[in-house]
C-alpha cells in the first residue's frame, strides 16, 4: 500500500513510519518541516509540507494514496485546538473520499472520553464500569477532548456515507524509549492535582511509542477488521508501584464500588477489544525495578 502519514514531522510519526516502511510505501506530510538533522527512517521518505486546514493541500497529498495514518493534530488544549483538529480531519476525509482512499487509522486519544487533564470539572465523571472500555459513554468538556471526540464522529460519518474504514485509536501518554530508562515515580504526596479525576487517571497510564505504532500497522493491514471501531491503546498496568485499588481508595473513593475486578497494578482502561479484533497487545512495559520510590 501507499500510506500517507499526517503529522509526519511529529515524534510518533517516526515510529509509525518505521513500523510501516518494510511492507509499504510511506509518504509524509506536516505543516512543519522534519526535525533538523533527522536521522530516522523518515529522511528517506517523500515529504510534502503543507497545512491540513487548507483543503487543496489535503487533495494534493491524498492523490494516489491507499491508506492514511492520521496523526496530525494540536496535542493539547489551546486557542486553535478545536478548529485545527476538526477542520483538518474533515478536509482529509473529503479528500480521501474523492481519491478512493478506503482505510484510515486515526490518532484519537483517551481524552476523547472526556476523562483527561484538561477536563473542566474536577470530579463527577459519569463512570459506568471499571476497567473503562469502549462502551463507556463520553463526556468531553474541554476543546481538546471535544476535538478528538468530534474527529471520531467525523470518521464514523464518512464510514457510514462512503465506506471509508476507520479505526479510532485512543492513545494515552506516548512514552519514548529513553523515558523508560529514566522514569521513577514521584511520591504520591507530590501529585499536582490530587482532586482532579482526569488528571489522576491520565497521569497513571502510558504506552510505549513502538506499541502505539504497532496499533497503526495492525489497523491498516487488517483485512477482516470492523469497518468502524474505537480502541484503547494503553499499557495493561499503571506506571505506579502501588496496587491500583489502593490508589482508588486514596484518590478516587467514589469509584470504589466499580473496582471489584481491579487487582494488582492493573490499569483502568481495557484493551480486550483491540486485542480480540486486531491482535494488539503492549509488549514494552516499565521495568519493575524502575517502579521504586513511590509512596506505598
Amino acid at each position: 500500500m501507499r500510506v500517507l502519514i499526517t503529522g509526519g514531522a511529529g515524534k510518533l510519526a517516526q515510529y509509525v513510519a518505521q513500523a510501516l516502511c518494510d511492507r509499504h510505501e510511506v509518504i509524509l506530510t506536516d505543516k512543519n518541516p522534519l526535525p533538523e538533522g533527522c536521522e530516522d527512517v523518515r529522511k528517506h521518505m517523500p515529504f510534502l509540507q503543507g497545512d491540513l486546514t487548507h483543503k487543496e493541500h489535503c487533495f494534493r497529498v491524498t492523490e494516489g494514496i491507499d491508506a492514511i495514518a492520521h496523526l496530525g493534530a494540536i496535542a493539547g488544549a489551546g486557542p486553535d485546538t478545536f478548529m485545527v483538529n476538526t477542520v483538518s480531519t474533515w478536509n482529509l476525509y473529503e479528500a480521501a473520499q474523492a481519491h478512493g482512499v478506503k482505510r484510515v487509522a486515526l490518532a484519537s486519544s483517551i481524552n476523547a472520553l472526556g476523562l483527561g487533564p484538561y477536563r473542566i470539572s474536577e470530579k463527577g465523571f459519569p463512570l459506568q464500569r471499571l476497567p473503562i472500555d469502549e462502551e463507556q459513554l463520553a463526556d468531553p468538556q474541554d476543546n481538546y477532548s471535544l476535538s478528538k471526540y468530534v474527529n471520531e464522529l467525523t470518521a464514523r460519518a464518512f464510514f457510514s456515507a462512503y465506506g471509508i474504514r476507520t479505526h479510532c485509536l485512543r492513545l494515552c501518554g506516548i512514552w519514548r524509549p529513553e523515558w523508560f530508562e529514566t522514569y521513577r515515580p514521584r511520591p504520591l504526596e507530590q501529585l499536582k492535582r490530587p482532586n482532579h479525576e482526569g488528571y489522576l487517571v491520565s497521569t497513571w497510564h502510558y504506552v510505549h511509542s513502538v506499541d502505539a505504532a504497532e496499533a497503526f500497522r495492525l489497523s491498516l493491514e487488517a483485512d477482516d477488521a470492523p469497518g468502524f471501531a474505537v480502541y484503547y491503546v494503553v499499557a495493561p498496568s499503571t506506571n505506579r508501584p502501588e496496587p491500583t485499588r489502593d490508589l482508588i481508595v486514596r484518590f478516587l473513593p467514589q469509584w470504589l464500588p466499580l473496582a471489584e475486578g481491579i487487582t494488582g497494578r492493573r490499569g483502568l482502561y481495557s484493551t480486550t477489544k483491540i486485542g480480540r479484533e486486531l491482535g494488539w497487545q503492549a509488549r514494552y512495559l516499565l521495568p519493575e525495578e524502575h517502579l521504586k520510590g513511590g509512596t506505598p
